[in-house]
């Protein structure tokens, strides 16, 4: 029995988006300024191209655990573990921007819709954990006011957020989108009777 042409471009597709996933997560390891990091793009990422939703989830959630335990090790640090309440904040954040990126399948070559993705998965991140950091830290009360502080205190820390978002999103859809194209074209064209 002979391939289609659908599975002769889905396992090709299939390591593509898992090896720009996996690049992108090992970027976490290189120190540079705080909150640059693909973690919302990868996310993001995922969820838009991987037909499978399974994939969608398991390939980026794999990614950033593997790059957390890296990130761990080469740091010598008990950190990720130690601080598991505010580290479950972060991969319930990142299956959310999955969540979004499933919503955004449609529109993937769109730079309209992939950029308010990326601000959307920004403001995500950015509720979510700090929600996490005030409620299980302790360095403010419990409180509104307490909440309203945590999220004032985060700010200067979003703008670097929301750069970052834009910037590996934009790679990782942009390079996708190339490959995607060298791949259909290298692909055999299938004369139709």
């Amino acid at each position: 029995m002979q391939p289609t042409n659908e599975s002769f471009i889905r396992q090709p597709r299939f390591l593509i988006l898992t090896a720009l996933v996996l690049l992108a997560a090992l970027c976490r390891l290189f120190d540079g300024f705080q909150n640059i990091a693909p973690i919302g793009a990868i996310a993001l990422f995922g969820g838009a191209c991987f037909h499978s939703r399974k994939a969608a989830f398991m390939v980026p959630l794999s990614a950033l655990l593997l790059s957390d335990v890296l990130l761990n090790l080469t740091r010598h640090s008990n950190q990720w573990f130690e601080a598991w309440q505010t580290t479950s904040f972060t991969y319930l954040a990142f299956a959310l921007v999955v969540g979004l990126g499933l919503a955004l399948r449609s529109h993937t070559r769109s730079a309209f819709a992939v950029m308010t993705g990326s601000v959307a998965a920004s403001l995500i991140f950015f509720f979510v954990t700090n929600f996490g950091w005030w409620l299980t830290m302790g360095f403010h009360p419990l409180s509104f006011a307490g909440l309203a502080e945590c999220y004032a205190l985060a700010l200067p820390f979003f703008r670097n957020t929301i750069a970052s978002d834009l910037f590996f999103n934009s790679l990782l859809f942009g390079s996708f989108a190339f490959m995607e194209i060298r791949i259909l074209a290298a692909r055999p064209q299938v004369e139709t009777v």
